[in-house]
């Protein structure tokens, strides 16, 4: 939490105190379990806030051996509480929810209004006996510029791992069984379910194992579990990669500045399938400038980041159209900031254990499909082979063949996808309304992972806040996403 005036912060912790005072401190589990709310402070959380833990078995089949503690935040509702509170299933694999709390509390403010927000960091992941990795020399600028895992490092990380866990018990199966503990443990009869990403996943997999507990789903950016990552990652990354660019050759501005933007990205890709690029560039807090070799890979890389935001996207023409022009400084810079500040963080070794057994496993690729994709795709199929290699290096978990099988149910489940998602395109999220009865999918225009720097995405924040409250699709009234803009391109 920031700082503030020492007045504030005691007139703070009294008005926690007395809701504290107000709740159940800890309530039982079917089986005996408790957990014990106390309020807590989260750092860029404000109000009341409530912290708790709950000890499982790492082993859960079993039920011997080693136990793991579960970090759970509960922010309580601000108004006249209903008894079914707002679930939040991280991203990644690999992020903590309780992270993300001060998003999504801004995020859901009307939802909270009545309801209690819960936040369980994932087995594996935050303060849930976190599976961490370090991959890259924080010294060494260049080592993030190699391999996405690199091999030794994963070496190192699963012998320190393997110490203190049993790396083929993360899986989201039995992360899901823990989710529910927690739930019961909390006293929570029903709940509504908002996964993000990964956290869709999560959310539908837990949605078939508890059917009965839950009262409503909102997935964005639907990753089903027989989407098996990273294999589409270079057709939806053109797609994307173009879709923007048609925006911009559609606006005035943006075509008026790269009037011959889609060339330059064509010869951007060129050159640097030819050879890596050595690139110098200075950045804020480094006493000298910063030498790197450049590769296609991660020149890629970047822009599929940058485009996983409408904030980013909007950026893509100027950086590609510097690069066409010898200036290749732009690119790396992302590629660098890109690598520190999400390949680089979150729990790697939870991420490793997932893809290992529930995706590249299960990718089949046609003779040549590879070298295809290098030579017509701008990210090509780097992903692939070297998660591939990080992966043999890894304990392979078991995953049921059930697993794989559509997610079918009657209870309401609202979808959203951005137009441009380079990860989880509007496909994934027709593919998944097929099997839920009770569903609405809206394809926001000019999205992507995420919706910032639109214009008019309060449209979506009504709808979801209507959907939670009325439990049902039927009658939502989605009108206004035609009104959602982007709000410009970056020229310069």
């Amino acid at each position: 939490m920031t700082s503030r005036k020492l007045i504030f912060r005691f007139t703070f912790l009294i008005v926690l105190g007395i809701f504290a005072s107000l709740q159940t401190s800890s309530v039982a589990h079917q089986n005996g379990a408790t957990i014990a709310l106390r309020p807590c402070e989260v750092r860029g959380l404000q109000g009341p806030t409530q912290c708790g833990s709950l000890e499982v078995f790492e082993n859960r089949a079993t039920r011997k051996g080693r136990k793991i503690t579960l970090n759970v935040v509960v922010l309580p509702a601000t108004g006249k509480r209903e008894p079914d509170p707002f679930f939040y299933f991280a991203g990644g694999p690999g992020s903590a929810a309780s992270e993300d709390a001060p998003g999504i509390a801004r995020a859901f403010a009307k939802i909270r209004e009545h309801r209690d927000l819960v936040f369980v960091d994932q087995r594996g992941t935050g303060q849930s006996h976190p599976l961490d990795c370090a991959l890259f020399n924080p010294k060494e600028p260049q080592s993030y510029f190699e391999y996405f895992f690199p091999l030794e490092d994963v070496r190192k990380c699963r012998a320190d791992l393997e110490t203190k866990a049993d790396l083929k018990l993360y899986t989201t199966p039995i992360a899901m069984d823990d989710i529910d503990e927690v739930r019961a443990a909390l006293g929570y009869d029903k709940i509504n379910l908002f996964g993000a990403s990964y956290g869709t996943r999560a959310a539908m997999v837990y949605l078939r194992q508890y059917p009965k507990r839950v009262r409503t789903v909102m997935l964005q950016g639907v990753s089903p579990t027989n989407m098996h990552l990273p294999n589409d990652y270079p057709v939806q990354t053109e797609r994307a990669l173009q879709g923007v660019l048609a925006e911009c050759a559609a606006d005035e501005a943006c075509n008026k500045a790269f009037p011959n933007i889609k060339s330059e990205v064509k010869a951007v890709l060129e050159r640097l399938i030819k050879e890596p690029i050595a690139v110098e560039f200075e950045m804020q807090g480094v006493p000298s400038p910063i030498k790197v070799t450049l590769s296609r890979n991660l020149a890629a890389e970047a822009v599929r980041y940058m485009l996983y935001n409408p904030g980013g996207a909007a950026r893509v023409p100027l950086i590609l159209h510097q690069a066409a022009e010898g200036n290749f400084a732009p690119l790396a810079q992302m590629a660098l900031r890109f690598r520190r500040t999400l390949v680089g963080t979150g729990s790697n070794g939870m991420y490793l254990t997932i893809t290992c057994a529930e995706d590249l496993p299960w990718i089949k690729r046609s003779e040549g499909e590879s070298e295809r994709f290098s030579q017509t795709t701008f990210l090509g199929d780097y992903r692939l082979h070297q998660q591939l290699s990080a992966c043999a290096l890894w304990p392979r978990a078991t995953v049921d063949s059930d697993y794989f099988k559509p997610v079918r149910s009657d209870v309401p489940v609202l979808i959203l996808t951005g137009e441009w998602d380079p990860v989880t395109p509007p496909a994934n999220g027709d593919f998944v309304a097929r099997t839920f009865s009770n569903s609405l999918h809206v394809v926001v225009p000019h999205g992507a992972h995420g919706f910032g720097n639109l214009e008019g995405t309060d449209c979506i924040d009504r709808l979801s806040t209507e959907f939670v409250e009325r439990g049902t699709t039927k009658g939502l009234d989605t009108a206004c996403v035609k009104n959602i803009r982007r709000r410009g391109f970056v020229l310069k």
